[in-house]
């Protein structure tokens, strides 16, 4: 019985069923891309599936870090618990 609990946890653990946390570019031709010496970041969550808050928006990531032209967008994604809790957060880069 406990080998088989092990192994279902192994299981959840590994396919990121657990815990997930991902910061992939948003960008199609990132061989180009400049970052810039400004970061923004805005950021929305929900709990449950239910609730949900927050502006992950790309205007607000600019607003955050007062880019007026952004040069490049990374999407953060952290999951917890099957997406009980999630957060998505949108990085714009620029000057």
């Amino acid at each position: 019985m406990i080998r088989i609990i092990l192994s279902l946890l192994l299981a959840l653990t590994l396919s990121s069923c657990v815990y997930m946390d991902i910061k992939t570019p948003l960008d199609k031709d990132i061989n180009r891309t400049i970052l810039g010496p400004k970061v923004g970041t805005s950021k929305a969550h929900s709990i449950l599936w239910l609730f949900a808050w927050g502006d992950a928006g790309v205007a607000a990531a600019a607003k955050d870090g007062d880019i007026d032209e952004i040069s490049h967008i990374d999407a953060r994604y952290e999951l917890y618990l099957f997406g009980a809790y999630a957060t998505r957060e949108t990085i714009a880069y620029g000057s």
